[in-house]
């Protein structure tokens, strides 16, 4: 009997299978060297917004301006490879969103002085300061300024904003850890910097765009949660695939129409969906939910979650092949792209894919907890590029049973 692991060496992946996903994180590092734009006479579209609104007398806004990617396995003609650049400007993006929004919601000083016991003064510098300082030292890639849609999430935005404000202090911070005039003087300006930061991110326009799209948030994972507590309750036992669905390097990227390409995709992914619910793609289907996002690079892409009856099917990973493989033969015709999560699921330190029984509490929570918060997540791209447009989906793909249960009552009381 071979191991999970022995197993998964063993796997053949198809064309058009990703071997990474489509937004995964990395742990990278560039050195200074890079190039950090100074320059970008495109105006934020959170800026133009405001002005309509002053302009029109809708509404007072605050105008005070103080303030797993993927590397396919395909053949080398074509191209599809991500550059190790590629990697780092898609990682600087999430990094920028996630630091700036971090300092925005907190209400301490990010840089203190500190007193040590010879009477000399230290900089003290908070995991938010230290994370800011990091970014900052690596640095930015020629496409932030290049690139229209880097600066559409507004926390990159204030990112590549509030950086070129101050960029000649950064650069003397990053370079010595300390500016001219010693620590207190330093501690001074970088407080400074993360005040122009909070004053950015505390625009009511950002602070309601922020509101919805993590109220949004919140709303599809109680929906997915149903979706689960639904299917424990018809059945003790779960299949459940993870699959990424996407596009080709390039396609979607920089778009210059992305209401109409989102509809194409839209299309596509409703011709996914009724093959999956009719059972065309893989067998005893119960539910479906998924999210569609957009990234720089990656363009379109879906996050799936499908559950089928644990009881009569165990091989997760070759249903969500099958999954990825409909999707790109037949609903795309070559040009879609798929990650099947089910094949490195032995190296998630907790496990909410594969097969689940209802008893199974780690599981249960890590499916509920990590999985859906990973495919449910805020997405400010989207939010931004296609407001008020719907991107969660999700569907029942039987009726609950209204027979009894069979066989013996559940040994443990449900914990779904």
């Amino acid at each position: 009997m071979k191991s999970m692991m022995e197993w998964c060496m063993g796997y053949e992946t198809c064309q058009g299978e990703s071997s990474h996903p489509f937004d995964q994180d990395w742990n990278l590092y560039w050195g200074w060297e890079a190039n950090q734009s100074s320059c970008d006479d495109d105006v934020p579209w959170w800026e133009v917004e405001e002005r309509l609104a002053r302009d029109e007398d809708l509404q007072q806004r605050d105008m005070e301006d103080e303030e797993r990617f993927f590397e396919e396995e395909m053949p080398d003609d074509q191209e599809e490879l991500l550059t190790e650049d590629d990697k780092q400007f898609a990682a600087h993006l999430r990094r920028a969103e996630a630091v700036i929004k971090g300092i925005s919601d907190s209400r301490k000083d990010h840089f203190e002085v500190v007193e040590k016991k010879n009477g000399k003064l230290k900089l003290f510098k908070s995991l938010h300061g230290k994370e800011f300082l990091k970014l900052v030292k690596k640095g930015c890639d020629d496409r932030c300024a290049q690139l229209r849609v880097v600066n559409q999430n507004p926390y990159v935005g204030i990112y590549h904003k509030v950086t070129r404000k101050w960029q000649y202090e950064l650069r003397k911070m990053v370079e010595y850890g300390v500016l001219e005039g010693g620590v207190t003087r330093t501690v001074l300006i970088m407080n400074t910097v993360m005040e122009d930061i909070k004053a950015e991110a505390s625009r009511p326009i950002i602070q309601d765009f922020s509101r919805r799209a993590d109220r949004a948030a919140k709303d599809r994972k109680e929906k997915a949660i149903s979706i689960i507590d639904q299917c424990f309750s018809e059945r003790a036992r779960l299949l459940v695939l993870r699959v990424d669905l996407g596009y080709r390097k390039g396609k979607f990227v920089e778009s210059e129409d992305f209401l109409q390409d989102m509809e194409m995709v839209k299309n596509e992914w409703r011709i996914m969906s009724d093959r999956i619910k009719s059972g065309k793609v893989i067998p005893n289907v119960m539910a479906v939910f998924g999210k569609l996002e957009y990234g720089v690079l990656a363009g379109f892409h879906y996050h799936l979650v499908v559950i089928m009856k644990g009881s009569d099917h165990r091989q997760d990973i070759n249903f969500a092949k099958m999954v990825g493989q409909y999707w790109y033969s037949e609903v795309t015709c070559g040009e879609g792209r798929y990650f099947n999560c089910n094949r490195i699921k032995h190296l998630y330190k907790k496990l909410g894919i594969g097969t689940i029984n209802y008893h199974e509490k780690n599981k249960v929570d890590a499916l509920k907890g990590v999985v859906i918060d990973y495919v449910v997540k805020s997405d400010y791209y989207m939010s931004a590029l296609l407001p008020a447009r719907k991107t969660f989906v999700q569907l029942s793909c039987t009726k609950k049973e209204k027979k009894g249960r069979r066989g013996r009552p559940r040994r443990y009381p449900s914990r779904v």
